[in-house]
């Protein structure tokens, strides 16, 4: 079975760059951040709706893309980060989504501290709510009862740590 990993994280902790990196590094291919992509494509503001359509996304994407690689499967995308962001807003969280986390585990969850200067752009909203969520990704994790690293530092530590856990699972 391919092992797949995670990236996750709250907004603006270096985890596409970090996706990128490992994808390079790795010689595989990796699942892009869908939300951004998606919400890019909103001529309005997202609704709880379009939460949803994004979690459907990230499935449907991860299966089409495992079929491309031989030796694993990164994501830019956490079924986890849905989950929170629903209860952000305070939406109701539907029960197929703790179903999906629980039947789609991950070997392995890298997850980005916050660390790093925020990042404003039109997409994010949280500048002052980082190590809040960031608690919030923990827990669920712990929750989620899986194997997950915090990465910290640098963009060059960062990597090498996330690349040593890798190599480890690997």
């Amino acid at each position: 079975m391919i092992p797949k990993v995670t990236i996750t994280g709250t907004e603006s902790t270096g985890k596409t760059t970090l996706a990128e990196q490992l994808s390079e590094y790795f010689n595989t291919v990796y699942v892009p951040d869908i939300s951004r992509h998606y919400i890019a494509a909103l001529h309005r503001p997202y609704n709880r709706e379009d939460v949803i359509r994004i979690a459907e996304q990230i499935i449907a994407e991860e299966e089409r893309m495992i079929q491309k690689v031989t030796r694993i499967l990164l994501s830019d995308n956490d079924l986890i980060n849905i989950k929170i962001w629903l209860r952000y807003y305070r939406w109701e969280i539907p029960d197929w989504i703790d179903k999906e986390i629980a039947n789609r585990k991950r070997r392995l969850h890298l997850l980005c501290y916050t660390d790093v200067p925020w990042q404003a752009d039109e997409q994010r909203a949280n500048p002052h709510d980082r190590t809040d969520l960031y608690q919030q990704f923990v827990k669920e994790l712990e929750l989620a009862d899986v194997n997950y690293k915090v990465i910290r530092g640098s963009e060059s530590e960062r990597f090498s740590q996330a690349a040593a856990f890798i190599e480890n699972l690997l």
